[in-house]
């Protein structure tokens, strides 16, 4: 019966078997965290900061446990769009356009912008 129900819902709701917490790893270029998921909330201020609101949020020690230190926000990736703005632009019809339809997004972090992991690509499922 727990197959039967498994196999309905990956059909049923492939969305939400997905979406969890962000995760870190190592890699040969550097150090990344990983989020799949749905984008829980969009954040934009004056002070150039674009921030993308995780479904679930990271555990506090994922990043520093493949060496990306300077985290101390975890609910969110955020992305300066003062430094990149054609990217922030990008990323921001990319993420609503998820959002709005309910679209899973997979986005990778590396380094950090203000206690956040810093967004550096984004993809929508």
């Amino acid at each position: 019966m727990k197959k039967v129900v498994a196999l309905l819902l990956s059909f049923l709701l492939p969305g939400l078997l997905h979406a969890g917490e962000p995760t870190c790893h190592t890699s040969t270029a550097a150090p990344y965290c990983y989020y799949l998921g749905k984008v829980k909330q969009l954040y934009i201020n004056e002070s150039g900061v674009m921030l993308l609101y995780f479904d679930t949020p990271m555990s506090s020690g994922a990043p520093a446990s493949v060496g990306i230190g300077g985290v101390s926000k975890f609910v969110a990736g955020a992305i300066s769009y003062k430094d990149k703005s054609e990217f922030a632009s990008y990323f921001y019809s990319t993420a609503l356009a998820a959002q709005t339809t309910g679209k899973d997004v997979k986005i990778q972090m590396r380094g950090t912008v203000g206690g956040y992991l810093k967004i550096d690509r984004i993809w929508v499922e």
